[in-house]
């Protein structure tokens, strides 16, 4: 994280928040490394807040660029313009480095991560100085496939995409707003049946020869992953694609039914999924050769 956009509010006298000062709406700040020591700092060109006796409450988030506006009743301070792609892609730079599964981590998608954060303490003139804990607004998800009991079958193949289905139960949005003060959702989202991962970078390997333990599963880097809109009880399959255009589906629930697992998604957790792929060849279960039928005689005259 590099920039944040600040934004300071306090009450009126009836107790209605409003902008510390209505000339200075927001402010980003960026870091820089270079400091000594390395700090926040105002951005190029934005201006001062400056502040008074008056007590105030500040506000953070990122993407920095986003508009934020005080609306509803009561108000509440608001990012606009919330963008969540039900099509999302990723991105992996690995080259043929060997991924470090314990230090790997997973940023780099098309779709935006919404940070937000209430400052624990009010600032004035005598205390102008906040520190912030930046909350994510969205879930992660993220998958880990490897081969079952160990095996080697799938070795050398790679996870191209994720999809998980439901009847109706995700959300995407173009257009959402996000409440800085409690981290929900609200305005427009519609409802989506599927949620996509592709990768759009170098593509990472299934795991082949992996125990069974959790220490060794945890050893196989995420080969998947994307951001999504917290949703609660919702029954998903899900579907894997491989490099080579190989798809493989969860196995048929007892009766022939299609298996599901139940996602509760929560604002702030990455749920990681472990996709146990089993290789199955054509199992040849019985041969008959049937008898020759009579299929009657032709006499044919031949001079």
């Amino acid at each position: 994280l590099t920039g944040i956009g600040i934004c300071v509010t306090k009450q009126n006298s009836s107790g209605t928040e409003i902008l510390y000062n209505n000339a200075v709406g927001s402010q980003q700040f960026v870091y820089n490394p270079a400091g000594s020591p390395p700090l926040w700092e105002l951005a190029e060109g934005e201006e001062t807040l400056l502040l008074y006796s008056e007590k105030g409450t500040v506000y953070g988030y990122a993407p920095a660029e986003k508009s934020v506006s005080l609306a509803g009743i009561p108000k509440a301070l608001l990012m606009n313009g919330i963008k969540v792609l039900d099509e999302q892609k990723f991105y992996f730079s690995d080259g043929s480095a060997t991924v470090n599964a314990a230090t790997d981590v997973q940023w780099e998608t098309d779709q935006e991560d919404y940070l937000y954060c209430t400052a624990a303490d009010q600032v004035d003139r005598w205390h102008p100085e906040v520190s912030l804990t930046m909350n994510h607004a969205l879930a992660k998800v993220s998958f880990r496939v490897l081969e079952t009991d160990g095996g080697s079958e799938f070795a050398g193949s790679r996870v191209k995409k994720v999809v998980l289905k439901s009847n109706g139960g995700f959300k995407k949005s173009t257009s959402a707003k996000l409440n800085l003060a409690t981290g929900e959702l609200g305005g427009t989202m519609a409802t989506v049946g599927e949620l996509w991962f592709t990768a759009d970078g170098d593509l990472r390997r299934v795991g082949t020869g992996v125990g069974a333990g959790e220490d060794d599963i945890r050893k196989v880097a995420i080969q998947a992953f994307g951001m999504v809109i917290p949703v609660a009880d919702v029954p998903v399959t899900l579907e894997l694609t491989l490099d080579n255009g190989s798809v493989f589906t969860m196995a048929p629930a007892t009766g022939g039914g299609i298996s599901t697992f139940i996602a509760n998604w929560l604002k702030g957790n990455n749920y990681i999924y472990n996709i146990q792929l089993s290789p199955q060849g054509i199992s040849i279960t019985n041969v008959e050769v049937a008898g020759w039928a009579e299929g009657g005689a032709t006499d044919v005259p031949v001079e």
